[in-house]
């Protein structure tokens, strides 16, 4: 199902009601369970019955809670000076670019960031229950999964707010000129160091001559040779050598700032020839950037080796395919409301009924792709065992209530994963990509929803849901050689804990009591869900909000 079948699939589903025989004459009739209603409920399926379902749910977030307030999905990587705070690799070439400038303050920015999205999941679960007996039932649960992350990233729209553009020694046309140049400053800098420290060595003699410049300032010649040593390592840093570039950004040619490293070596030049070194030429520069990062600069980036980013794809994504699939059977333990349908579709007093699922979860979802960055998984794709515990109490005629206890506990295994973890706050940090003991935390759901029947066809329903998931905790497998250079050293890492409360509210067509009666062709059940965020903890917190459209058709039901 696409992202824009909804109204589609909700007419669809209208239309077919109506075809399948709806009840054409409207009694209204004090019931107690005639019409089900928004999340589960422990109605059992009579020995015999075959229930189909198939519905869409729709996931969608585009903020994320955070400390008891909700912020704009991505809005932590806003700003106007995207610089080293979001790219700590910068964080060398920043300090390099003030050593060669002499402006200590300088701070490196590709341009403002402007950052946005949303997140989007439709899932079409294809569901079959079958009744043993009475009491059991066994089910199969197979979800088609779509989802998508519409990430959206403008760098420098405007053009003007960065102070670095790309380093043209990394460009593939004219990027030999580039480091030609590059190559020649250092080269000349080399050797106007070596020829000032072979003259302070020769003027040190008494009887050497032509000393006068050097005898007269011994200082200043050696501070000359320092600052040419920390200006040659400064330039491989930013600009590279004459091999390979250094900083995957320079400052910008004729700006501000490399005005100032351009007026720098010149004065370093004329300290030379002070001492009577010529070595260093005048007009011999680094080659500083042409091209600055435009408006959709960040897909580049996000490919560039010389980020240490590597991923595949960094803005919108999407994926498609069969995701976890569960495999069920429930028991009905205690029931206090009758055994046959047309005493619990009708029941006219006070019960309570209960009902246990236990089951096992395959993790057919497969894993997630570690060179995507917003990769939206279609499932946990790990094994999990399940079991569920849901209590009808039906309180009067028009009104009853549920009760669900939801418990997942996935079982260890291996995923390839990137660490450090991947969150909005180190997005563009260097990472590794390894094999990694995955072993998630329990997941536990709780939902409460008292429904309130119409008549024999219509029911509204609204209901509160607290769900957690504990920590995960992820043991990465050694990686020689890169330990040091990551930015997570550990080897075990964990994420948080989350947790997640929402509200329900539901509305549901049925033909389940107008069927026993015998005035309806075919049992059906048609069930509108909508879910509605109301806080959540554990860091970012996805605020997801979800519509549900389900039909139930039922097969072999008996009609008393």
């Amino acid at each position: 199902m696409s992202f824009s079948a909804r109204p589609r699939a909700l007419s669809c589903l209208v239309l077919f009601v109506t075809l399948c025989g709806a009840p054409t004459r409207w009694r209204p009739v004090a019931t107690a369970q005639a019409v089900a209603g928004a999340g589960a409920d422990a109605r059992p399926l009579p020995r015999g019955t075959v229930r189909m379902r198939v519905a869409g749910i729709w996931d969608g977030y585009d903020r994320t809670f955070r400390a008891d307030s909700t912020r704009p999905l991505l809005s932590t990587l806003r700003t106007d000076a995207f610089g080293v705070r979001a790219l700590p690799q910068l964080t060398a070439a920043q300090t390099a670019i003030r050593t060669l400038s002499g402006v200590s303050s300088f701070a490196l920015s590709l341009g403002t960031l402007e950052a946005s999205g949303d997140a989007r999941t439709v899932v079409t679960p294809f569901a079959l229950d079958i009744g043993v007996t009475d009491r059991l039932s066994i089910g199969v649960v197979i979800p088609y999964v779509e989802t998508r992350n519409n990430a959206l990233f403008i760098l420098n729209r405007s053009g003007t707010s960065a102070n670095v553009g790309q380093n043209p020694a990394f460009a593939a046309s004219g990027g030999a000129t580039a480091r030609a140049a590059n190559g020649a400053l250092l080269r000349q800098l080399a050797r106007s160091r070596t020829q000032l420290t072979a003259e302070i060595a020769r003027c040190a003699a008494v009887s050497a001559t032509n000393c006068d410049a050097i005898r007269a300032n011994p200082t200043g010649a050696a501070q000359a040779i320092a600052l040419a040593s920390a200006t040659q390592s400064a330039i491989v840093a930013v600009y590279g050598d004459s091999v390979r570039g250094g900083a995957p950004v320079v400052p910008i040619r004729s700006s501000a700032t490399q005005s100032s490293i351009d007026a720098r070596i010149e004065a370093l030049r004329v300290a030379f020839v002070g001492f009577g070194i010529t070595s260093l030429t005048s007009g011999t520069l680094p080659a500083a950037a042409s091209i600055v990062n435009g408006p959709a600069a960040i897909a580049r980036i996000a490919r560039d080796s010389a980020y240490g980013l590597d991923y595949e794809t960094l803005g919108g994504t999407r994926r498609a395919g069969i995701g976890d699939i569960d495999l069920t059977a429930t028991y009905l333990w205690l029931n206090t409301l009758g055994s046959r349908p047309v005493q619990w579709l009708a029941a006219s007093h006070v019960g309570v009924r209960s009902q246990i699922t236990a089951g096992w979860r395959f993790g057919t979802a497969g894993a997630d792709r570690s060179n995507d960055a917003f990769d939206i998984p279609i499932g946990e794709g790990a094994n999990a065992m399940l079991i569920r515990s849901t209590t009808d109490v039906v309180v009067s005629r028009r009104f009853w209530l549920s009760g669900t206890l939801r418990v997942s506990q996935p079982l260890a295994d291996q995923a390839m994963l990137r660490r450090p973890l991947l969150d909005e706050a180190n997005l563009f940090v260097p990472s590794v990509t390894g094999r990694a003991e995955r072993t998630l935390g329990r997941r536990i759901e709780a939902e409460i929803a008292p429904r309130l029947v119409i008549g024999q066809f219509l029911g509204l329903s609204a209901g509160y849901v607290y769900r957690r998931a504990s920590s995960d905790r992820y043991a990465f497998a050694p990686l020689a050689g890169v330990e040091a250079a990551t930015t997570d050293a550990a080897t075990t890492v964990s994420a948080p804990a989350q947790s997640l409360q929402s509200v329900l509210f539901g509305v549901t067509f049925s033909t389940m009591s107008s069927f026993v009666r015998g005035r309806a062709k075919w049992p059906v059940e048609v069930i509108f869900t909508h879910a509605e965020p109301l806080s959540g903890s554990g860091g970012a917190v996805p605020a997801v909000a979800t519509d549900r459209l389900e039909l139930r058709l039922y097969s072999g039901f008996p009609r008393r």
